[in-house]
C-alpha cells in the first residue's frame, strides 16, 4: 500500500480523477479473473441475488472509492505528508469506531499506546501550522471503510468484488465521457497506458488483505 504513492507519481500529466476510473475499472476486471480462476462465484451470485442487504456494501464502495481520489489528488498535488498522517491517524479512528460503535474494549497498556499515538499525530498536526483536511479525510473514510467492512457478510476476495463492481459502470461512464471529448490519457502511450492498468492490480491485492483480516481481527487490532 505505501508504495502506491511512489506508483501514482509515475503518472505525468494524468489528472487525478483519471487514474481513479482506472483503478476502478482495472481492479473489477483483475477480480473477475481471480474468481473465475479460484471458482469463488457462488458467494458473489447470491450476495448480488439479494439487493436489499448490499447497503453496507455500497457504503463500502463510495468511501474506498472516495477514500483511492482524496489519496491520489494528495500525491500529485505533492502533499504526501498529509496523506501519510491520514493513514498514521486511522488507527486513532478505527478504535474511536470500534469502542463506541461495536462496544470493543482496550487494555490498559493499549490504551497508553493509543495516548501516545495520539501526542504523536498532534505534534504533527501542530508543525503543519494548517488544518490537515487531507489527512482527516483520509482517515475519516477508510477508518468508517474498516467499520462497514466488518459488518459485511462476504470473504475478503467477493467483499471486494462487489464493492469494484457497483462502481464499475460509473467509472465506465466517466471513461466514456473522457474518450468522446479526447481528454483521455489511456493507449497515448504504454507507459500511461501499463501504469494504468496496473494501478487497478496494486489497488486490489493490499484490499483484499485488508478485507480478509476484517473478518477476523477486531476493529482496532485491525487498525494497527
Amino acid at each position: 500500500m505505501g508504495l502506491l504513492s511512489a506508483i501514482f507519481a509515475l503518472f505525468d500529466g494524468v489528472p487525478a480523477f483519471e487514474i481513479l476510473i482506472h483503478r476502478i475499472i482495472w481492479a473489477c476486471l483483475f477480480l473477475v479473473g481471480l474468481i473465475t480462476l479460484l471458482r469463488r462465484w457462488p458467494p458473489v451470485v447470491t450476495a448480488l441475488g439479494e439487493p436489499k442487504r448490499l447497503g453496507r456494501v455500497l457504503a463500502c464502495a463510495l468511501l474506498i472509492g472516495f477514500n483511492w481520489g482524496i489519496y491520489i489528488y494528495a500525491v500529485e498535488s505533492k502533499q504526501v505528508l498529509q496523506a501519510s498522517l491520514g493513514y498514521f491517524l486511522t488507527p486513532l479512528v478505527n478504535v474511536a469506531l470500534g469502542m463506541l460503535v461495536l462496544r470493543e474494549v482496550m487494555a490498559k497498556l493499549q490504551l497508553v499506546a493509543l495516548c501516545l499515538a495520539s501526542v504523536a499525530i498532534a505534534a504533527q498536526f501542530v508543525m503543519l501550522g494548517e488544518l490537515p483536511w487531507i489527512s482527516l479525510l483520509l482517515a475519516l473514510s477508510f477508518g468508517s471503510y474498516g467499520l462497514f467492512r466488518k459488518q459485511v457478510p462476504l470473504d475478503g476476495l467477493s467483499g471486494l468484488f462487489v464493492e469494484t463492481l457497483l462502481l464499475f459502470p460509473l467509472a465506465l461512464i466517466a471513461l466514456a465521457w473522457l474518450s468522446w471529448n479526447g481528454s483521455s490519457h489511456f493507449l497515448q502511450d504504454s507507459s500511461s497506458t501499463g501504469l494504468l492498468i496496473a494501478s487497478g492490480v496494486l489497488t486490489a491485492l493490499p484490499l483484499m488483505a485488508f478485507a480478509g483480516a476484517a473478518r477476523r481481527l477486531r476493529l482496532a487490532t485491525l487498525g494497527f
